[in-house]
């Protein structure tokens, strides 16, 4: 007898393992005919990206030309701090020249260092288009702005002493 249930165990043990293949492989079947996104899906998601989009791109234009106008602003200050060095060490006058050229700002130092051009999304400058430095590094008081593409606006002061500074304001305490 123990003979028989034996064999009955074996043959139904069998059967179990062979049931759950069959809903393995059936599950098999079923997942891989569901993989993927729907049209909806991947058109909510297009959605939600365009729309963080419009978000966003007009504050980084804006943050990318206050970079450009502060990057223009410090290059333009330590660019007169050298010219005011130049004079003094050569014992020479030295003339910086601002000018706007095809919408761009050229500074000429006259010689006593290399001419530069200040970023492109910065469109303009009020005050004189010339600072002069004397002998001793000395200059008249001035205040020079830059303006960028939006009407941000960077001063740079320029002190009798010949010190110059910048701010982020039209006017410079």
């Amino acid at each position: 007898m123990s003979l028989a249930y034996g064999a009955i165990g074996m043959a139904l043990a069998h059967l179990p393992v062979a049931m759950c293949s069959r809903r393995h492989q059936s599950g098999i079947t079923a997942a891989r005919s569901q993989v993927g996104f729907t049209l909806i899906e991947v058109m909510i998601a297009v959605a939600i990206v365009g729309i963080l989009a419009m978000v966003a791109v007009p504050n980084y234009l804006q943050w990318n030309a206050r970079y450009q106008l502060k990057q223009g602003t410090t290059e333009l200050a330590g660019s007169l701090t050298l010219a005011r060095m130049a004079a003094m060490n050569r014992n020479l006058a030295v003339t910086v020249t601002l000018s706007l050229v095809s919408g761009r700002v050229n500074v000429d130092f006259g010689g006593a260092l290399a001419p530069i051009v200040l970023p492109q999304a910065i469109v303009g400058f009020t005050g004189g288009p010339t600072v002069q430095f004397t002998r001793q590094g000395l200059s008249g008081a001035g205040l020079l702005t830059l303006v960028s593409q939006q009407g941000t606006v960077y001063s740079l002061v320029i002190t009798p002493a010949g010190k110059v500074n910048w701010c982020a304001r039209a006017t410079c305490p």
